[in-house]
């Protein structure tokens, strides 16, 4: 007897027979198809399969439609609105990692168990280096890429969603790194002695937890002197070349930030502003310049920062950490200082408070403690 809603019986010779409905007889009545298997699951899965390429082939996704070809025509879709780093990053993604492994398959083949061997397959052995697995994070952002194309494609064609149930590899969370206050000493002391254009990034950063693509791209039109303000409007990547006739893996982009909320203005501190206008005067910047730039006209390479970066951690005696960790050690002793969280997360240019509650609102044991006591004491 069929599992209720299967259709899937066990036959007299021992094997399992699964049936499904493929259209009208021409005298009206119902077309069957069947399958068979020497198990039950295995009955299920290709079952489960032949529905799906049924299904895709009514809507003649069968007859002009690779996996290459989908992928091709969702990035042609989404470039009016996405922006030109996500582009590069997808097209990455795609050329890299699933192009290579399925990009001539029919898309009406393609089944979930091919999707989750793919996954596999990319943990296990998918550096492009051949020297092992990609990380759990980086499979997952394949993943999404997938998911996301599929479900186009679904609402598009009408085609069944193979990739809807895919396996999403489990990402730990990392602990915010953050500079010590004699980490912080250190580089200040470094700054007032050694007064470059680093000392300047470094009071920015630390005070503003700007961006270092945004810090790269801003102009001196930014900097609004009478308001004291500092507004957000650009970023600079260093994104992957996807031209195969260029020589460069990489090429920079001066793109919109990385989403409408970092779009933002920032109140600075009347002497962060003096250095600010001091340090565009004796360069004589003015107007659209970059502020941070060998000619004014072009912006700083963020790869320069970071290099100046680590040299200056080298000097001072501190471990090698990214750039990245000024903009947390602001939050963070924002954060502990209890101040107005909403305001940080507008500052940050976070689309949701509740990210920055999550990366940096984090109460020590005694301010937990304090609470309890209270609490039992009521």
């Amino acid at each position: 007897m069929a599992r209720k809603g299967e259709n899937i019986y066990k036959r007299s010779d021992g094997r399992w027979e699964g049936r499904y409905r493929c259209g009208y007889k021409e005298n009206g009545k119902q077309r069957y198809k069947s399958i068979y298997a020497h198990s039950y699951s295995e009955c299920r899965e290709l079952l489960h399969k032949a529905k799906i390429e049924y299904e895709n082939s009514r809507n003649n996704v069968k007859v002009h439609l690779t996996v290459k070809e989908l992928f091709d025509k969702w990035l042609k879709n989404i470039s009016v609105t996405a922006k030109r780093s996500t582009i590069r990053t997808y097209e990455a993604v795609i050329k890299n990692h699933i192009i290579r492994a399925m990009g001539d398959m029919p898309v009406y083949k393609v089944t979930l168990e091919q999707l989750n061997i793919l996954v596999e397959e990319k943990m296990k052995s998918g550096r492009l280096d051949n020297k092992g697995g990609l990380s759990a994070k980086t499979v997952k952002n394949i993943v999404t890429v997938i998911k996301t194309v599929f479900r186009y494609a679904e609402k598009l064609y009408g085609m069944k969603n193979p990739a809807e149930f895919m396996i999403i590899p489990k990402t730990d969370k990392k602990e915010i790194e953050v500079l010590t206050e004699n980490e912080t000493e250190a580089i200040k002391k470094y700054c007032s002695v050694n007064n470059d254009y680093f000392s300047l990034v470094y009071e920015l950063c630390i005070s503003t937890g700007i961006r270092l693509g945004e810090l790269c791209a801003l102009q001196c039109s930014d900097i609004d002197f009478e308001n004291e303000i500092l507004t957000v409007r650009k970023t600079v990547q260093r994104v992957k070349n996807v031209d195969n006739d260029s020589k460069n893996k990489t090429k920079v982009i001066i793109d919109m930030p990385k989403s409408k909320s970092s779009l933002r203005k920032i109140p600075l501190p009347k002497k962060l502003l003096d250095n600010l206008k001091r340090f565009i005067t004796v360069n004589e910047k003015n107007g659209d310049d970059y502020i941070f730039s060998m000619d004014n006209k072009n912006p700083i390479d963020v790869r320069t920062v970071q290099k100046k970066f680590n040299e200056v951690l080298k000097k001072c005696n501190i471990r090698k950490v990214k750039f990245h960790i000024l903009r947390h050690t602001f939050a963070t002793k924002w954060a502990d200082s209890n101040f107005d969280v909403k305001s940080l997360s507008e500052i940050l240019g976070h689309s949701s408070i509740n990210i920055t509650l999550s990366l940096y609102v984090h109460p020590s044991i005694e301010a937990k403690r304090k609470i309890m006591d209270e609490m039992y004491s009521a």
